[in-house]
């Protein structure tokens, strides 16, 4: 009698063993990198062996740097046009410590829209359209892997020392942004209202058609602006705005009074290198 119980169990446990009845095994871990920010700014990634080689993390109480530049070409006691020799020094030291160029798309969404940024971010941009932002920087830009914006006074396109169309087009084709910064460069606190829209407005239009693309930003001219302005450069549909004020960009800084980084011909690498140091500096 025990022999046929011994047996029947025997038999059950085959049948149940056979039939699935088994804990499934647990899914292998997703292989995707997850990147935090703690509160001193610190990044902590556990990677995959698949991560892109300029990971993006979260802008969350993280300054940018914005650089902003002129002209680049050497001309004694002109502090706006930058020599060559000290851009392209200044561009290798980024390159060299491992700084990332983003385009304003990318800082104003990591910003405002939760977007995400590689690590050591900063941003290029140049006022006003002069012709050796193509001939002379875009070169050495392009030979250190960065990008740039450019904001663009219109009435200034195919002048002498400015830019022009089929130029700008190249650069948007390769990368770069060209953005607002009025028909005629006025004082904008100086004129009227409706001469502010049409100042703002028009620009936006003529870039937007000539080159095929969003213009969301812009540079306020000489720096000036006041409420009234800021509020016109919102109806005109502009998304963010960038000042003269100093200091690097800040998610907690409002989108329409955006702090950036001078960078002027006497400065020299000491004055660059601290000016990327410290946020305020």
């Amino acid at each position: 009698m025990v022999k046929k119980i011994i047996g029947a169990l025997l038999f059950v446990l085959l049948v149940l063993g056979s039939s699935g009845c088994t804990r499934p095994k647990p899914n292998p871990p997703a292989q995707t990198p997850l990147t935090t920010i703690n509160p001193a700014n610190e990044t902590d990634q556990q990677e995959s062996p698949n991560k892109s080689s300029t990971p993006l993390s979260p802008l969350v109480n993280q300054a940018v740097p914005i650089l902003y530049y002129h002209s680049v070409m050497l001309e004694n006691g002109n502090d706006l046009r930058m020599p060559p020799e000290a851009f392209e020094a200044q561009m290798a030291y980024l390159q060299d410590k491992g700084f990332h160029s983003v385009s304003l798309e990318q800082l104003y969404q990591a910003s405002y829209k939760g977007g995400a940024l590689p690590a050591k971010p900063f941003v290029i941009t140049f006022d006003d359209g002069y012709v050796d932002n193509y001939t002379t920087a875009y070169p050495i830009l392009k030979k250190h892997g960065f990008t740039a914006t450019v904001f663009m006074v219109t009435s200034y396109i195919n002048g002498a020392a400015f830019m022009s169309w089929p130029q700008l087009k190249e650069l948007v084709a390769n990368g770069w942004e060209i953005e607002g910064h009025t028909t005629n460069h006025p004082f904008l606190t100086k004129i009227d209202p409706s001469t502010v829209f049409s100042e703002l407005r028009t620009s936006k239009e003529i870039l937007e058609k000539e080159l095929g693309q969003p213009v969301n930003f812009l540079a306020y001219p000489n720096g000036d602006l006041n409420a009234k302005v800021v509020q016109v450069v919102k109806d005109t549909g502009y998304l963010m705005a960038v000042t003269t004020a100093r200091g690097w960009a800040d998610d907690k800084t409002d989108a329409y009074h955006v702090h950036r980084v001078y960078c002027f011909a006497s400065m020299g690498m000491n004055e660059f290198t601290r000016r990327l140091q410290n946020p305020n500096y």
